[in-house]
């Protein structure tokens, strides 16, 4: 068995783990980095979506008087109210 192959082998192997290793590891501190740095502009969105969510929702009247060729806007969905159909 010659030793100078099988040790240039197991360099090249380790060279590759460490390197994997290493793009883990920036790839975690990375994700750490900009966690960190959130952006005010989503947080201001979250905001907004928790209070819109928390307020009722006003009542949408049915489907108004449709003309012979406009079809519910769920018309898709198999139920529908127009009696065109």
């Amino acid at each position: 068995m010659n030793t100078v192959e099988s040790d240039a082998f197991a360099v090249a192997m380790l060279v590759v783990i460490f390197s994997a290793l290493g793009v883990v590891a920036l790839l975690l501190l990375s994700m750490r980095w900009r966690a960190s740095r959130r952006d005010h502009h989503v947080d201001a969105l979250l905001e907004e979506m928790a209070e819109e969510a928390k307020m009722p929702v006003a009542q949408t009247p049915q489907s108004p008087s449709l003309q012979p060729w406009e079809r519910d806007a769920d018309w898709w969905k198999g139920h529908s109210s127009h009696s065109g159909e």
